[in-house]
């Protein structure tokens, strides 16, 4: 398989990285080129720049999230692209207490992407070539094809840090001066996400000519195109799951084409309000029969007709709680549908908008779907984040009792129940019980932690077969 592709990665965090490579794609994309963006890591806003840049939906690529399907992941939505691979942190930094797992650099070796380094040589002359050269040594399987010095503050600067890289024979591609740097706005969960609120049209096309302007586009694409092809068979769908869930829960022949001739009609939440989702979880879901029917809880005045199971993903609720509050007839047909009978899974701001109430940051407290015995509230303190590992507490419509899931959490707010409540998950760091987690009770299963289900398959077939056999929890 002949993919160009190369991935953009940073000395560090806070080094333009997502700047850069968001108008790097935009730029290529002006050169006609076919461009997919990709973001190592859980991250969802990001992707949302990505995608304003590309006119495509950008990919995740995470190791922790997708385990063993992530070259399957890559493969089916780089067939015929130019894959620019966004890093995270630094380019070495991977899980915490892992050797690099999960890394820029460990994707890269996955996917035997060239790398471009990112520099920031605001205080720098020629201490950057050690800097360089320690990047370029420290993994000798690491393939490094070129660095970008950013926030350069003149002439004179730049002349100095090319001679130091100069013996290194590794290309500069381009130099960003200081004073055109952008700087994206950022709130509590980072960065704004695009279809939220956040910079377009003007923005894009503004980074787009910088970046044509400071940077070799010819010697980028050339390390792209000169990336090494790739075996067919490293890139073949996952037949099986690492995953600890019951072998007689699995039929792993299905995971990549539709369980039968039934159809599953999935409501998904969308809108400024919930915008969480992994493109390609979706996209696995659409090849195993779901149909995917995009709803409002802000702007409809009902749920869609004929649905078989809701996703309520993450997003922003607590920006909006007032029009989510005020819609009392989508509130009202969502209860009359949980009443039926029917799944409903919910992740982070849908969790919270399931509950009793959501209390922002300025101490409102405005009542939401009641679906949940808990309350929400915002903090200033950032209440969770990181990798996890949940165990099912019971069984649900997603999976037996024992299922074993790997998420992610990142979030603001907290939660406080009035009554007991049944947990969906035991939840893990690493070998050892964090603490219980989220709602699962009848046809509700939400939680905190965000899932890829391209890392899960298991999932939606066990939540397609719920359907069509009748089983609850």
């Amino acid at each position: 398989m002949r993919i160009p592709r190369i991935v953009v990665a940073g000395t560090h965090s806070g080094v333009g990285k997502t700047t850069l490579a968001t108008g790097l794609m935009a730029a290529l994309k002006k050169r006609e080129r076919p461009i997919q963006g990709y973001k190592v890591g859980p991250d969802y806003i990001d992707p949302s720049y990505h995608a304003a840049a590309t006119g495509a939906a950008s990919r995740n690529l995470d190791r922790w999230l997708l385990g063993e399907h992530l070259p399957a992941v890559f493969a089916q939505s780089s067939k015929e692209r130019w894959a620019v691979i966004e890093g995270v942190m630094g380019l070495f930094d991977g899980m915490s207490g892992t050797a690099g797992f999960g890394s820029s650099a460990d994707v890269a070796k996955l996917l035997q992407a060239p790398v471009i380094l990112i520099i920031d040589a605001s205080s720098m002359s020629r201490s950057v070539a050690a800097l360089v050269h320690g990047f370029n040594t420290y993994d000798p399987e690491l393939n490094l094809q070129g660095v970008i010095l950013n926030r350069v503050k003149s002439t004179a600067q730049e002349k100095i840090l090319r001679e130091a890289l100069s013996d290194l024979k590794i290309p500069v591609l381009g130099v960003f001066p200081k004073e055109v740097a952008l700087q994206l706005p950022e709130r509590h969960l980072g960065l704004v996400p695009v279809g939220e609120g956040g910079p377009l049209g003007g923005f894009i096309d503004t980074l787009s000519q910088l970046i044509t302007d400071h940077i070799d586009l010819e010697q980028v694409e050339s390390i792209m195109l000169n990336a090494p092809d790739l075996q067919e068979s490293t890139f073949l769908e996952a037949k099986t799951s690492t995953r600890s869930v019951p072998s007689s829960e699995i039929n792993p022949s299905i995971f990549a084409k539709p369980l039968n001739h039934e159809t599953f009609r999935l409501g998904l939440a969308f809108d400024e309000a919930f915008l969480f989702y992994y493109q390609d979880a979706l996209d696995l879901a659409e090849r195993l029969n779901f149909i995917i029917v995009p709803f409002s809880p802000l702007h409809d005045r009902a749920l869609p007709q004929d649905l078989d199971g809701i996703f309520l993903g993450g997003g922003f609720p607590e920006l909006h709680i007032q029009p989510l509050s005020e819609n009392l007839s989508f509130l009202n047909s969502l209860r009359a549908y949980a009443a039926s009978g029917k799944p409903i899974y919910a992740e982070c701001g849908g969790y919270m908008y399931l509950g009793q109430s959501i209390t922002d940051f300025e101490g409102r407290e405005l009542k939401l779907a009641g679906l949940i015995p808990m309350k929400a509230e915002m903090t200033k303190r950032l209440q969770g984040i990181g990798y996890r590992r949940g165990v099912f507490r019971e069984d649900n419509f997603l999976g037996p009792r024992g299922t074993t899931v790997q998420g992610h959490e990142f979030h603001y707010s907290r939660v406080t129940y009035e009554q007991e409540y049944p947990a969906a998950y035991e939840l893990f760091k690493g070998d050892r019980s964090d603490r219980m987690e989220g709602y699962a009770r009848d046809n509700i299963v939400a939680s905190y932690l965000h899932l890829h289900f391209s890392g899960h398959r298991e999932l939606l077939e066990h939540w397609f077969k719920s359907r069509s056999q009748g089983i609850k929890s």
